[in-house]
């Protein structure tokens, strides 16, 4: 696909640089995750339970408790999931690669481990939030990224309009073909 002339180059990254007083400052890079596929297959969709009203009519009862806590536990489990997809794109190289010791990516029951590893690597909760926050940045868009895209957009607009109108030079005559006041 291209867009202006340019081929996109795959999903947005985004970074974000976490200060260590004694140590190196830790990077971690969020990828938007593109494809919910894997996801799928681990972890389905729960159905709610279909119900059989007055006159035969079967309906879905979104209400149900137990569908209830089943599709919250699947929600929940989607943003583990996508947590640990995005920022699989912390390191690239093997050596460096970002290893969670208890988070097992076949076993939905440990996604929600990364939290508490983090916690264990010395990162309060505010800083898990912004790891967190960088994670659902790089996966959706927001109405501040949008109206910052305008304005870049509209600057730019303006930019070409007014250097289309503005005179690059001083001009050498007239319309009428007389030389101009000034001109060389």
């Amino acid at each position: 696909m291209l867009i202006g002339g340019k081929k996109l180059d795959g999903p947005k990254e985004e970074v974000l640089v976490i200060p260590r007083q004694r140590d190196e400052d830790i990077i971690f890079k969020a990828r938007a995750v593109l494809d919910y596929g894997d996801f799928d297959k681990l972890f389905p969709r729960p159905t709610p339970p279909v119900v059989i009203k007055p006159g035969g009519l079967k309906s879905l009862d979104i209400t149900d408790q137990k569908y209830q806590d089943q599709i919250n536990k699947w929600a929940e489990s989607r943003m583990h999931w996508m947590v640990l997809m995005s920022l699989s794109a912390t390191f690239k190289s093997s050596e460096e690669e970002l290893k969670w010791e208890t988070v097992d990516l076949g076993n939905p029951e440990t996604w929600g481990n990364y939290q508490t590893e983090l916690k264990e690597a010395g990162f309060s909760d505010g800083v898990i939030a912004r790891i967190v926050n960088l994670v659902t940045s790089v996966n959706g868009l927001d109405q501040d990224k949008i109206d910052e895209a305008t304005e870049r957009f509209l600057a730019e607009a303006r930019e070409v309009q007014e250097s289309a109108f503005s005179q690059g030079s001083v001009p050498q005559n007239t319309p009428s073909g007389e030389p101009a006041k000034d001109s060389a």
